[in-house]
C-alpha cells in the first residue's frame, strides 16, 4: 500500500535500536528523508554506516545526529542540526527508551529517575523543540509506548510500566492540545520484541510470553515499524489520540 510519504522528512530518536532501525527502514522504503538520533560518540560509526545503508538502498536522504533526550541543550542543538539537514520536519518518532528490571523494594532512586527522564521527559523535550516546526507542516507525532502501560507488565518492572503509562496518557492529552495546530499525535504499544539478545539473556521471559500470547509468538520489530509508518502517513489522517497495540494477543489471554 502506497503511504504517500515520499518527500516527507522525519526525525527518529533511538534510531540505532532494533526497533529504531526497523522504523527508519520502513520510512525510507516509502521515500522519507530521515535524521536518526543516537547517543554517545561510540555510536557515531554505526549511525554513519546505517544512514549510508538507507541512502544506498532506498535512495533517500538519511543522516545520523547525536542527540541525548535527557539533555535540554543536546535536544535543542540536535533539532537545529536536523532542520539544517532536512529543511523541514513532518514526522517525529519518539522511539528512544530505556528498560530495566528491578524489584520495587530495592529500586535505586537514580534508576527510577533515569527511566522517567528518558521514557517520558525525553518525549516531552522532543515535542517541545519540534512543535513549532510541526505546526508549519501540519505534522505527525508517533510515540512508542508499551503494553505495560495498560496492564501489569513483567516481574519487577513497575517503574518502567509507570513511565510508559505516562507516555500513553501524554499522547492522548497532547493529541487534543495540538489538534488546533493540525498536528496528529498517536502511539504504538508493542509487546515483547523478538531479538537474539533477548532470547539469550532472558529465555524464561521469552518462553512465558510465547506460551501466553494467543499467536504463540514474540513481536517482530518490522510489524511495529509498519504500524508506525501507517500512523505517520495520510492513510491515518482521521486518527489522533490513539494507542495501537501490537502484542501477538498477549493482552487478551
Amino acid at each position: 500500500m502506497d503511504m504517500h510519504l515520499k518527500g516527507a522528512c522525519a526525525v527518529v530518536t533511538g534510531g540505532l535500536s532494533n526497533l529504531g532501525r526497523a522504523i527508519c527502514t520502513s520510512l525510507a522504503r516509502e521515500g522519507v528523508s530521515i535524521v536518526l538520533t543516537y547517543t554517545g560518540e561510540r555510536k557515531k560509526e554505526s549511525a554513519f554506516s546505517f544512514a549510508s545503508f538507507l541512502r544506498d538502498t532506498y535512495h533517500c536522504k538519511a543522516q545520523g545526529v547525536q542527540l541525548d533526550v535527557t539533555d535540554e541543550k543536546s535536544v535543542a542543538d540536535g533539532i537545529d542540526k536536523a532542520l539544517s539537514i532536512l529543511q523541514k520536519i513532518d514526522i517525529l518518532i519518539n522511539n528512544a527508551g530505556v528498560f530495566t528490571v528491578c524489584p520495587q523494594r530495592s529500586l535505586p532512586e537514580n534508576q527510577w529517575d533515569q527511566v522517567m527522564d528518558v521514557n517520558i521527559k525525553g518525549v516531552w523535550r522532543m515535542v517541545r523543540h519540534t512543535q513549532s516546526l510541526l505546526e508549519k507542516t501540519h505534522g505527525v507525532i508517533v510515540n512508542i509506548s508499551s503494553i505495560n502501560a495498560a496492564r501489569p507488565g513483567f516481574d519487577h518492572t513497575s517503574h518502567y510500566d509507570a513511565s510508559k503509562g505516562a507516555v500513553s496518557a501524554y499522547t492522548r492529552s497532547l493529541a487534543k492540545e495540538l489538534s488546533e495546530f493540525g498536528i496528529r499525535v498517536n502511539a504504538v504499544a508493542p509487546g515483547l520484541l523478538d531479538s537474539q539478545s533477548l532470547r539469550d539473556s532472558a529465555p524464561s521471559l521469552v518462553s512465558s510470553y510465547i506460551t501466553r500470547s494467543a499467536l504463540n509468538s514474540l513481536v517482530e520489530a518490522e510489524e511495529v515499524a509498519s504500524l508506525v509508518t501507517f500512523l505517520a502517513s495520510d492513510r491515518s489522517k482521521g486518527m489522533t489520540g490513539e494507542i495501537l497495540t501490537v502484542d501477538c494477543g498477549y493482552g487478551m489471554m
